[in-house]
């Protein structure tokens, strides 16, 4: 394995590439999604919804917001707790999703919830993706000259680097394992990765979470050691 140091970067990072990944796919999936299954707040929200009301300076402020860099080593998803959501009442264009694929729908909502975001049974098939929390492989396609592992490596730098800022540390990247990428104007990666936190240590699983704002900068939001790795 061939350890590779982060960027001496700042601690918000321009992307290169202007296209954000997989848009096109998730266009589509908005436009085909109908049936909500899920109550609870949106994840990605992080809190940015501002109350109603006051002058149109405050909307402006509101839009502006989407810029705002996320605050660092703060998981939207603690305190979040699994409940089973009712079956959505769907329309005739969607009796497709039979019982087996609305159960994996719940299924994946579990385990994106008891993972923070980072891991579901790769062999689940959802009627529809958690908060829009979806997996891609490695090798597809993210940015024009980019795949998924190469952009996922490109965050995971980013967030090495703000952990062995704030740490003292000097923790090495190795590979990238999984991941997991939420697209909108704040979009999101939830990256599963090896490293190595001592030069002569095995490689230890550890997890990163970055997010892309519509001006183009990487932000780090969470880098540490997974509590259970997964298979």
């Amino acid at each position: 394995m061939v350890l590779k140091p982060c960027a001496a970067q700042g601690e918000s990072i321009e992307v290169e590439d202007a296209a954000e990944p997989m848009e096109e796919v998730f266009n589509s999936y908005l436009r085909k999604r109908k049936a909500e299954f899920d109550p609870e707040e949106e994840e990605e929200s992080d809190g940015e919804n501002e109350e109603e009301g006051g002058d149109g300076k405050a909307k402006i402020e509101a839009k502006y917001d989407i810029l705002k860099a996320p605050e660092w080593d703060v998981d939207s998803f603690d305190g979040l707790e699994y409940y089973s959501s009712p079956d959505p009442i769907l329309s005739s264009d969607d009796e497709r999703y039979d019982e087996e694929s609305l159960e994996h729908t719940r299924i994946y909502k579990r385990h994106m919830i008891e993972s923070k975001g980072f891991y579901t049974d790769p062999e689940l098939k959802p009627s529809y993706y958690y908060n829009r929390i979806r997996p891609f492989r490695l090798e597809q396609k993210a940015l024009k000259d980019k795949n998924f592992g190469q952009f996922w490596e490109d965050m995971v730098h980013v967030c090495l680097q703000k952990l062995n800022q704030e740490k003292g540390l000097n923790v090495k990247f190795v590979e990238v394992v999984r991941g997991y990428y939420l697209s909108s104007p704040r979009s999101k990666s939830y990256i599963t990765f090896m490293a190595k936190e001592t030069p002569d240590g095995l490689p230890v699983e550890y997890q990163a979470k970055c997010m892309v704002t519509v001006d183009r900068k990487r932000h780090p939001i969470l880098c540490r050691p997974t509590s259970t790795p997964k298979p």
